[in-house]
C-alpha cells in the first residue's frame, strides 16, 4: 500500500509539474534574438557575433528555465548557461531554492518526483534484468579518472557478485573540462543504438585505455574497436557519429543529471539514493539492504494474496 501511495504521489507530482509548465510563456524566435543581443552587449562580445539560444531545462516545477547561449562561429567560441525569469526580463547565473537546506550535504538533498522517475526512464544502455530489486543509475565521464576507478570496481567486482539482484543504467555526463569526453559519449551512444553489448564494449575500452587516448586519435581508436564487432553496421555507426545523431541523447542525460543534483562524476544512484564518488562498502551495503527490503516486501505481498 505504501509503495502504491509513493508511486501515485510521484506520478501526480510529475503530472502537476508538466501541467504547470505547459502554461509557461513560449520562448519564440523574437525573444531569443533579444536575449542573444543582450548577452552580446552585456559580456562585451565581438561586434556582429551571433549566438544561438536553446532551452536546456525547466527549473523544478516553475516557469524559470535554463538557457544555453552559444556562438555560431567556431572561430569565436563562447558558451554560457543562464537562467531566465518566466517573463524573460531577468537573466541570472544561479537560483537559490529556499526550501532546500543549504547546510545539508549535496548527497542528502531529496530528489524531486520528476527527477526520481527520470532516473529509470528514457533511452540508455543497461546491464541486468529489469526485474532486479536494485537499480544502479550511474552518471559518468569517459575521461574522468575517478570514473575509471568506479567502472573497474563496480562493473568488474561489485556487480558480477550480485547476479540478478542488480540492474545498471548508464547515463553520459561528460564534463566540459575534458576535451574528448563529449565526443566519446556521443560515439558510445551511437554504438548503443545497435545493441547494449556494443556500448559496454566501448565503455570498457575507454576506461581501460583512458590514459592512452587523446582527442586527435579518439576517432581512429573508436573505429578500430567497431571493426572488431560481429554483426555491427560500421557505416551506420560512422553516419551517426558524423551527423551527431546522438548529441540530443547526451544532452538529455546531462539535463537529467543536473535536475538530479549531479555536479561531478562519478555520481551513482542506488534505487534513487545518491552516492558521490566510488565508495564500494557503502554501495555493497545499500545493495544488500535494498535488495533484502524488496524481497521482504514481495514476500509480504504474496502472503497477503494467499490470505
Amino acid at each position: 500500500m505504501v509503495k502504491r501511495w509513493i508511486a501515485a504521489a510521484a506520478f501526480a507530482a510529475t503530472v502537476t509539474t508538466a501541467s504547470a509548465q505547459a502554461q509557461c510563456p513560449d520562448l519564440g524566435d523574437g525573444q531569443k534574438a533579444k536575449l542573444a543581443e543582450y548577452v552580446v552587449r552585456k559580456y562585451r562580445l565581438a561586434a556582429g557575433m551571433q549566438l544561438d539560444v536553446s532551452p536546456v531545462s525547466a527549473v523544478g516545477d516553475t516557469c524559470y528555465r535554463k538557457l544555453k547561449f552559444s556562438s555560431r562561429n567556431p572561430d569565436r567560441p563562447f558558451e554560457m548557461d543562464l537562467i531566465a525569469s518566466p517573463d524573460f526580463r531577468f537573466l541570472t547565473r544561479e537560483l537559490l531554492d529556499s526550501r532546500v537546506d543549504p547546510l545539508a550535504p549535496a548527497g542528502e538533498q531529496p530528489l524531486s518526483a520528476a527527477a526520481l522517475q527520470g532516473l529509470t526512464q528514457g533511452t540508455f544502455p543497461s546491464l541486468g534484468p529489469k526485474s532486479a530489486p536494485v537499480t544502479l543509475t550511474l552518471f559518468s565521464d569517459f575521461e574522468c579518472p575517478y570514473c575509471a576507478q568506479m567502472a573497474n570496481g563496480l562493473m568488474k567486482d561489485i556487480v558480477p557478485q550480485q547476479g540478478d539482484r542488480v540492474r545498471v543504467l548508464f547515463r553520459n555526463f561528460p564534463l566540459e573540462m575534458h576535451p574528448w569526453a563529449r565526443p566519446a559519449a556521443e560515439a558510445a551512444a551511437c554504438a548503443a543504438r545497435q545493441g547494449d553489448r556494443y556500448f559496454w564494449s566501448l565503455h570498457d575500452f575507454f576506461f581501460d585505455r583512458q590514459k592512452e587516448i587523446k582527442p586527435d586519435i579518439l576517432r581512429s581508436k573508436v573505429d578500430e574497436q567497431a571493426a572488431r564487432w560481429s554483426g555491427f553496421d560500421v557505416a551506420k555507426f560512422d553516419t551517426c557519429i558524423e551527423k551527431k545523431e546522438a548529441a540530443a541523447q547526451v544532452d538529455q542525460d546531462l539535463a537529467l543529471g543536473k535536475e538530479a543534483g549531479v555536479s561531478g562524476t562519478p555520481t551513482l544512484f542506488v534505487n534513487g539514493q545518491r552516492i558521490i564518488g566510488f565508495k564500494p562498502e557503502q554501495i555493497r551495503t545499500l545493495i544488500r539492504q535494498m535488495g533484502d527490503s524488496q524481497a521482504q516486501a514481495a514476500a509480504g505481498a504474496a502472503q497477503g494474496q494467499k490470505n
